[in-house]
């Protein structure tokens, strides 16, 4: 497939844009008291230099009330100079246009961060912060108003091509426009005209301060996704008169963050909300932007076609890879650094209340720190293991001049990757082997398979260092029975090496492994997506039997631990979305439950309501792994410098293995 729509240019208003791709707004989480700092300004210059079409800095806070430090802030005038500069210099050395998102969190403020009680349409607790907010006098209403207006005065200011008011996710303009937050009994609650009324009138307020000929864009949801929420019909209408209001483009992205609806996470299927922008389309005739899983160039070049938008927005895809616009259109998809949905480094790290980086981009939110550059001498490097770690140590060595050799003694790359994509949903880790593998062959890293690295083979060659990435391996526990034939390790279960499970399947260890292995095994007997989809397009069963059909595991699947929290070592936004997909297929977690003896056909466990025996044709045990090193006792005869990095030192997550990889071949 060719690239033809995703790299045709685009105007809106008067702003002519070189292509049809578009850097959302994040929070990213880089400042501390609200400054426009060099971390960000060296993080937007990359992605500008990348070949995005338009890139949006923000959110930027229009009020201290609705905001937090750990924002850019655009309340002040003292605001504008450093963004005026900064948007000079990317004007003048890029084509890239740039955006600015104004945003007002409403009741999702942190009073500790602000030192004021959060504002919103009604006094109704946020699930997100657990604060009540205090309900919005006129008063309140006309100075944010106000405050939207100025801080798009300063935008233009500063010289930016587009201002995008934020009307989504949950945040101030969605919380009037929903009735789950909404209940006033003023002219801004009850019907949709009403609810509409606040966001209608800062579009107004907006686009008269800014003039006509500045482009103005909405971003709002395509479907709250909430339980007595706005649906994408409610959307359209909004979107509609948004457009009547003043807007020249609308943004369409998911639900609101307290949904319970993944739209992120790895399970979401590529495209799988293009619906809600098609929807947002049909209503309107200024260009509509589509979000959320379209970071496969492919998938992106066929959202266009299909007519469902006008543009693609890469957010996550873009902080994997800066130069994702680029390497597509120059037909470097190979070397491309995917974003697989994780969530581990974006996502998790915002609501970890820490800056934003990336799994596998590791320079992502400290490009100015990280700098690769050339090592002062070229060095002869041997690596052993062909996991994340291994594989980041030896692209980023070998693209900094040395000479790099790696050495896996299995069959294909990608270590403990290959089990983390069998479990549903987890397919996309497949693309992180893949990118490794094609920027090692770029980077004329030599790749060694079924060849494991030996003692006697590094004094052989000589090199001038050995680094050790050689993995891990699972443990065992001492309970009697462990070693009957129906027990079983999960590593085999996920590398499909078991398959005769019975009925009953006990798995023991409910971290990651042990929960994402028992949703494997509970999915095995449920119509996979293809077969869902024609049973439901061809008409074969009705709605409600299908559905069963999706939840009915087929066997009775246990997850047991002695610990009271399951997939505790889960990223926060992947975790509630792996409990809630075990409960739909039935599968019963454990919790407290102490395993004392595997029998022929049981278990025997103590809870805190004494022993009790749970019945077992297979026992899939998933309590740990222990760190693999063959080169352990032999170091002092190796002849060389030695590193060891990843589950060879220590086991820990791939976020941290392929840092791990990144920062020492930067030392070497």
């Amino acid at each position: 497939m060719e690239f033809k729509r995703l790299f045709e240019p685009i105007t809106i208003n008067n702003l002519v844009i070189k292509n049809r791709t578009v850097m959302p707004s994040m929070g990213l989480a880089y400042s501390t008291d609200y400054s426009f700092n060099d971390r960000y300004r060296d993080f937007y210059r990359e992605r500008a230099k990348g070949g995005v079409g338009l890139l949006t800095i923000g959110p930027v806070a229009i009020d201290r009330v609705g905001s937090a430090p750990f924002m850019s802030g655009l309340f002040d005038d003292s605001y504008v100079e450093p963004l005026r500069l900064f948007l000079d210099e990317l004007h003048r050395e890029t084509d890239v246009k740039v955006a600015t998102q104004l945003l007002h969190m409403g009741r999702y403020t942190f009073s500790f961060l602000t030192g004021m009680t959060p504002i919103a349409p009604s006094p109704i607790p946020s699930r997100l912060t657990h604060e009540t907010p205090r309900e919005m006098t006129d008063e309140d209403i006309e100075g944010v108003k106000e405050a939207y207006a100025q801080a798009a005065r300063r935008a233009k200011e500063a010289g930016f091509d587009f201002v995008e008011v934020l009307a989504c996710t949950g945040y101030l303009i969605s919380e009037f426009l929903s009735p789950v937050t909404n209940q006033r009994t003023d002219a801004y609650g009850g019907s949709i005209e009403n609810r509409m009324r606040f966001g209608l009138e800062v579009i107004r307020k907006v686009r008269e301060t800014i003039g006509r000929k500045l482009a103005l864009g909405i971003r709002i949801a395509g479907n709250d996704f909430m339980e007595g929420g706005n649906t994408n019909r409610e959307s359209a209408l909004f979107a509609a008169e948004a457009e009547k209001a003043g807007v020249d483009a609308i943004n369409v992205t998911g639900g609101w963050h307290e949904t319970k609806i993944p739209q992120l996470t790895s399970n979401v299927p590529p495209g799988g909300f293009l619906y809600l922008s098609r929807g947002i389309k049909e209503k309107v005739s200024v260009p509509v932007f589509a979000s959320n899983r379209l970071g496969d160039p492919y998938v992106a070049e066929r959202a266009l076609r299909s007519g469902a938008c006008d543009m693609i927005c890469w957010g996550r895809p873009l902080i994997a890879d800066p130069e994702l616009p680029n390497k597509v259109k120059e037909g470097r998809l190979n070397q491309i650094i995917p974003c697989i949905a994780c969530n581990q480094g974006c996502f998790d790290s915002i609501f970890a209340g820490i800056p934003v980086t990336c799994i596998l981009n590791p320079r992502a939110g400290n490009e100015g720190f990280f700098k690769l550059g050339q090592g002062e001498k070229s060095k002869k490097i041997m690596v052993a293991g062909g996991g994340p770690a291994g594989m980041e140590f030896a692209l980023t060595a070998a693209e900094r001049g040395h000479d790099v050799t790696l050495y896996e003694r299995e069959g294909q790359l990608g270590g403990q990757v290959n089990l983390a994509k069998t479990p549903p949903g987890k397919a996309e880790f497949h693309r992180l082997i893949e990118s490794m593998k094609g920027r090692m062959e770029h980077g004329d890293v030599r790749v060694n398979l079924n060849t494991p690295l030996t003692p006697e083979m590094v004094r052989e060659e000589s090199p001038d260092l050995l680094l050790i990435a050689s993995g891990a391996r699972p443990i065992s526990i001492d309970v009697p029975g462990v070693d009957k034939p129906h027990v079983v390790e999960a590593w085999d279960v996920l590398a499909e090496k078991v398959w005769n499970m019975g009925e009953d399947v006990i798995v023991v260890g409910g971290s990651a492994t042990g929960c994402e292995t028992a949703l494997f095994v509970a999915e095995m007997a449920a119509p996979d997506p293809d077969t869902f989809t024609f049973l439901m397009y061809h008409g074969a069963e009705n709605r409600d039997f299908a559905a069963e059909l999706l939840h009915a595991p087929g066997r009775r699947v246990t997850v047991i631990d002695m610990l009271p929290r399951f997939a505790d070592n889960v990223g926060r936004t992947a975790r509630w979305s792996l409990i809630e997909s075990l409960r739909l297929m039935g599968v019963n977690l454990r919790p407290n439950t102490l395993l004392q003896e595997i029998r022929d056909d049981s278990i025997l466990v103590k809870t805190d309501k004494g022993e009790e025996s749970i019945p077992a044709d297979t026992v899939i045990m998933a309590v740990g792994v222990s760190s693999v090193n063959d080169f352990a006792e032999n170091l002092e005869e190796i002849g060389c410098h030695v590193i060891t990095i990843g589950d060879a030192k220590e086991p820990r997550k791939i976020t941290e293995a392929v840092r791990e990889g990144f920062e020492e071949a930067l030392k070497i």
